[in-house]
């Protein structure tokens, strides 16, 4: 259809007007030029034009068309027509259509997100109370949300609340009832809250507010231009007001991308609800209007091939019996499909990181054509920031328009961490994740928090403390200084300021314990205020300034005054907290390329590039899932005229074919994703089939040249290959003496003794380690130490209680409390008795010389002094002088062939240094045996042992020796290097410096070989 310069080319006499543009136009643009076309470039005339398109960022676009054609035909001020949002039904956010002034005045305000997700939570807290007899907080705005849901689709679809009861319970599961029960939140609780408030839902308000300007427009019908354009009218009120705009004099509606073609053949009667075209079905036949009536836009052109094969590839599955006869058809149309794959890519990369670098790739490349723009379309938030970040390589800024949650921003993240750390202050882990956010200062300048919070670190590896405040911070602080040095007193002497304002903290936070949440909320974001202050700027100033701090402080004051219903928060309060932040979108306002950006497949409506990008192609992800009502089955919603989950399924494949058909277009997915193999969107597949079948479809793989454009971005210039590293440090640096339990360490992991005694790296122990059975362990050593050196020579009367008061009396220095009794009671009852036994038995055969004592044996190795050390769990001498040497395990113990391999010496070794009369308070002697014994066990009458006795003990000593001065002449040669874990039978995936000794490095090459 064609323009003659005359509005009557789309405002007719006595017809309807009914237009589309076809999915490979400038949607925007078009419309732009066929309405000034049609008024004549009229400035006034397009000023009175009334303009309603689907979205606000549609609103925006349209607002840019106009001024660059004002532009481009050197019009220096333009008189813009009213455009206005029709609000989506399936944003995230909904846009309120703004009505005339007197409907907008004749209704109630609409409530608030956030006050509505509060308010419905509370009636299913009440509703949790009538059931459960509790209210369960987490769960009830878990619940809220997919309630709002539920009244969205309620009040959009304008189905009456009471047709729920019109679902036959009988039909049903007898769960139904009490389901239905729950419901009366929906039939009864919400319409009466918001009658009684004054307020009306945004979906409801919204549809009646369409209504009313339908309403007027029928009753009085406006001389001015009035066009609907972009929209499915998926909404009963939107399909109405399209039908009245269809019918004025000067009324317009200008469907996007109706397949025509296909409404000439069977395939259009045969479609389902998962159909691109399903939503413009429905909506022609909602207003009796048929698709062949429907009309091209002026100036806008007609089908291309590209339209017509994407129509081929996503035609119903029932009718697709002839599907061969099309390609071939579609072949000969176009020779070779040539036309329809002309600047048509797609990228199939390996993983989610390969497929971000070909989208980066490609958005890069089209800036090097001048004005060339580039749109990235996907709904994958995690691809989409891959992407930004991958752009940075060229310093190019390009932000993801759909934003960044507040709870993920870095205002949102800080107020998470502190409202755990409130819940467990005690908890190290917590408290330096708090403390290691940039947000935190604790009132000092930036760099002495850093220092102070490396030192706090340091200072709380190990057992976490017991308790939950931060006085048992400060306990297990004041309890370290008696085994620390100098330098662990000053690093506690540097942490004080910390500890002081935490202390502080606490204190703010206890002052609302057993308050609401808005209590709580205030104390929260007090303590967040204080921590975040620094030397020279209040918290206040550094927590809410930038878009996160903005966005953030609006969000918060809502919530003060919306929350108070919440009570009974208990531990609760950070779950609860987040979810009542998650729902809030931070945009940043900043310097963006002009030329690039990246949209959600929603906010890509109506727009269009010279390049688009489709990226993250896999099922489940586009098209995401259909997702299932928690509250209504597929049957129930069919019989109330709720729309199934597949209508979205259509609404997405209407998006991605507009999408697909624009002029230069490449289609990516990865293969894998988080690990794991993915499957290709069906719409790829069915496009990916019927190019197969024209032979067309390797002309559009450019997987291979996107791979290669990628890793030649990371590949070097030059290679300069690295020598293989050889730990082979000079023999005055080698360690000159060792413990017994490194030994077999030196023989296992020589890499790991070179790590820890020459270059002097030592493991720290994890941050906030939990109990368990090396510290149950290190509690038994205790015990048995102090019940040997007070009763060397007989057992007490009382011995079974002066165990357990030894054991109680040491278990909180250990981390040992009451919370740790259901799991390891057991276990200490029975390991006390077996204790009491095995001294008892000792004391018949000899007496106790060594108690937890050290012991060392320096020896002449090929003329070098080596020094060898030993710490004794027990040493008894017997009643002939013989010395018997005895090691605690508590769990795992090594086998004898292990010990006699010189893979595990140590107790031979400790034997040794006995007999050499190494310990003070122990002559030289003979070995009479040395035993592992596993003493945390069930059953006390029980002894798990390993070692030897009599002959094969003194055997075992003496072998240990000779193996000792090889090994330590091995290592004494400066030729020597130290390996990493060089032996097969004893290698494992845990070593401490696995990745210092750069040890997968040595095992791919290993492979590759």
């Amino acid at each position: 259809m064609t323009s003659n310069g005359s509005s009557s080319t789309i405002f007719r006499d006595n017809a309807e007007a009914f237009f589309t543009i076809d999915a490979s136009r400038p949607f925007l643009q078009d419309l732009t030029d066929g309405l000034c076309e049609a008024l004549g470039d009229d400035p006034v005339a397009i000023a009175e034009a009334v303009i309603l398109l689907p979205t606000r960022r549609g609103v925006r676009a349209l607002t840019e068309a106009f001024r660059r054609r004002a532009n481009e035909r050197g019009i220096k001020a333009v008189l813009l027509p009213q455009i206005k949002p029709l609000g989506d039904v399936d944003e995230d956010e909904l846009s309120l259509f703004a009505g005339d002034v007197l409907d907008e005045i004749g209704l109630p305000p609409a409530i608030s997100s956030t006050t509505r997700k509060l308010t419905l939570a509370k009636m299913v807290a009440a509703k949790d109370r009538a059931f459960a007899g509790h209210a369960n907080w987490v769960a009830a705005l878990s619940a809220a949300s997919e309630l709002a849901k539920l009244l969205d689709s309620f009040y959009t679809e304008e189905v009456d609340f009471k047709a729920l009861a019109t679902l036959a319970p009988e039909e049903y599961a007898k769960h139904w009832g009490q389901s239905l029960k729950f419901l009366e939140i929906v039939t009864e609780a919400w319409p009466n809250y918001l009658k009684a408030n004054e307020v009306m839902d945004p979906s409801d308000r919204r549809a009646k507010l369409i209504d009313a300007q339908q309403r007027r427009w029928q009753a009085a019908p406006p001389s001015n231009p009035v066009i609907i354009a972009g929209t499915t009218g998926s909404a009963p009120s939107v399909a109405r007001l399209m039908k009245t705009i269809a019918g004025l004099d000067k009324g317009a509606v200008v469907l996007p991308g109706l397949d025509r073609a296909l409404a000439r053949e069977r395939g259009w009667e045969k479609m389902d609800e998962g159909h691109p075209q399903a939503g413009l079905k429905a909506l022609l036949q909602h207003l009796d209007v048929s698709p062949l009536s429907v009309n091209g836009w002026p100036l806008s052109g007609g089908e291309t091939s590209r339209n017509r094969i994407l129509s081929l590839a996503l035609r119903p599955a029932q009718a697709t019996d002839d599907w061969r006869h099309m390609v071939e058809a579609a072949e000969q149309n176009d020779t070779g499909l040539n036309a329809a794959t002309k600047d048509l890519a797609l990228i199939e990369a390996i993983d989610e990181e390969a497929e971000a670098s070909a989208i980066a790739v490609a958005m890069r490349e089209t800036l090097e054509t001048p004005s060339a723009t580039a749109m990235l379309v996907t709904p994958d938030r995690d691809l989409s920031r891959r992407v930004c970040a991958k752009l940075q390589r060229w310093n190019v800024a390009v932000d993801d328009s759909a934003g960044v949650p507040f709870h993920n921003s870095p205002c949102g993240t800080f107020l998470r961490l502190v409202a755990d750390w409130l819940l467990h202050r005690s908890n190290p882990v917590a408290l330096i994740s708090m403390a290691r956010h940039p947000l935190s200062a604790f009132g000092q300048n930036i760099a002495s928090a850093r220092t102070i919070t490396n030192a706090l670190d340091l200072l709380l590896r190990g057992l976490a403390p017991a308790g939950g405040n931060v006085s048992d911070i400060k306990i297990k602080l004041s309890a370290d200084v008696k085994n620390i040095g100098d330098d662990k007193l000053k690093k506690i002497a540097v942490v004080a300021p910390i500890i002081d304002l935490l202390v502080e903290a606490e204190t703010i936070w206890k002052k609302s314990a057993g308050g609401d949440f808005t209590e709580n909320l205030s104390a929260h974001l007090a303590v967040a205020e204080l921590i975040a202050s620094s030397d020279d700027t209040k918290g206040a100033e550094r927590l809410w300034r930038g878009d996160d701090g903005e966005a953030g402080a609006q969000l918060l004051a809502s919530l003060r005054s919306a929350a108070t219903s919440i009570d009974s928060l208990g531990t609760d309060y950070p779950s609860i907290f987040t979810q009542l932040i998650s729902s809030e979108t931070v945009r940043r306002r900043n310097d963006a390329h002009p030329r690039l950006s990246i949209l959600g497949p929603l906010e890509a409506r109506l727009q269009n590039a010279d390049r688009v990008i489709l990226g993250g192609l896999n099922e489940g992800n586009w098209p995401a899932d259909a997702i299932t009502d928690p509250f209504l089955s597929r049957d129930m919603r069919r019989k109330i005229n709720l729309p199934s989950p597949e209508r979205r399924i259509g609404l997405a494949a209407h998006d991605f074919a507009q999408l697909a058909a624009s002029g230069n277009v490449i289609i990516t997915r990865a293969s894998r994703a988080g690990g794991k193999p993915t499957k290709p969107s069906r719409w790829l597949l069915r496009l990916q089939n019927v190019l197969n079948g024209a032979g067309a479809f390797d002309r559009i793989n450019e997987s291979a040249r996107y791979a290669f454009l990628t890793s030649t971005l990371e590949k070097p210039d030059r290679v300069i290959p690295a020598k293989k590293p050889s730990f082979a440090p000079p023999l005055s640096a080698r360690p000159k003496s060792l413990h017994v339990t490194r030994i077999g360490q030196l023989l296992r992991d020589p890499y790991s003794i070179y790590a820890r005694h020459v270059l002097k790296l030592i493991k720290r122990e994890a941050l906030g380690e939990s109990f368990g059975s090396r510290h149950l362990g290190n509690l038994f050593h205790k015990v048995f130490e102090e019940f040997a050196k007070a009763h060397p020579k007989a057992m007490p009367s009382d011995t079974a209680k002066l165990l357990v008061d030894l054991f109680e009396n040491n278990a909180a220095a250990h981390g040992y409390d009451s919370h740790q009794d259901a799991f390891w009671r057991p276990e200490i009852n029975a390991t006390l008795a077996w204790f009491a036994d095995f001294h008892q038995s000792r004391l018949a055969i000899g007496k106790p010389a060594v108690i937890e004592g050290e012991g060392t044996l320096t020896l002449a190795i090929e003329g070098e002094e080596f020094t060898l050390k030993a710490y004794a769990d027990r040493i008894d001498i017997t009643a002939n002088g013989q010395i018997d040497v005895f090691d605690y395990k508590s769990k795992t113990m090594p086998s004898f062939k292990q010990v006699k391999s010189d893979f595990n010496p140590q107790l031979p070794l400790t034997a040794m240094i006995a007999e050499a009369g190494g310990f003070e308070t122990l002559d030289a002697s003979t070995i009479n045996s040395f035993y592992y014994l596993r003493f945390l066990q069930l059953d006390p009458t029980k002894t798990d042992k390993t070692g030897a006795e009599g002959s094969e003990a003194i055997d075992a000593v003496r072998a240990a020796h000779e193996g000792l001065r090889k090994i330590i002449a091995h290592y004494n040669d400066e030729k020597t290097p130290y390996l990493s874990q060089p032996r097969p039978e004893f290698t494992n995936d845990f070593g401490d410096y696995d990745q210092l000794a750069r040890r997968r490095e040595s095992l791919i090459e290993v492979d590759a070989s």
